[in-house]
């Protein structure tokens, strides 16, 4: 087991736990369990390396595909390919729980260095300037594109 399975993070106020790393699926994907509190956002990004697909447990994720917006709901999935510009919003006021997989596992590698692991007794909010400028610098190491000038609202 890696120093990252089963451990949480934060990456632009969504928690991110780790089901599964690259390490433990020979690098062919990584799992995650993510939560949003119902007002959170990505950066307008494009992946090079890795292609993401996304999976509602609960609530709703509004994604963002080459400027298309698409709701999704519980049950409902979405893949992410690389090399188009994509972002994840939840404005939806409400809770979302969804799963991430990244095919190839890089994503978990990039969590590492652009999030935060998760602190007892956290409140996760919008993220800090401190937070967007490790994500903007881990980004590049990653193979990821941020397309905009973003600024977490």
């Amino acid at each position: 087991m890696s120093d990252i399975d089963g451990k949480e993070f934060v990456l632009a106020g969504v928690v991110m736990k780790c089901l599964l790393s690259g390490e433990q699926t020979a690098g062919q994907f990584c799992l995650f369990e993510n939560k949003s509190d119902g007002n959170t956002r990505t950066p307008i990004h494009v992946h090079a390396n890795d292609d993401e697909t996304v999976y509602i447990i609960e609530g709703e994720l509004t994604a963002v595909i080459d400027g298309r917006p698409r709701r999704l709901t519980a049950g409902e999935s979405i893949f992410l390919p690389r090399g188009i510009p994509h972002q994840l919003m939840n404005i939806s006021g409400n809770p979302c729980r969804y799963i991430l997989i990244g095919t190839p596992a890089l994503f978990d590698r990039f969590l590492e260095e652009a999030g935060h692991e998760l602190q007892p007794d956290e409140v996760v909010g919008p993220p800090t300037p401190e937070e967007v400028a490790r994500l903007r610098e881990a980004s590049s190491r990653f193979g990821i594109t941020l397309l905009s000038d973003w600024l977490p609202e």
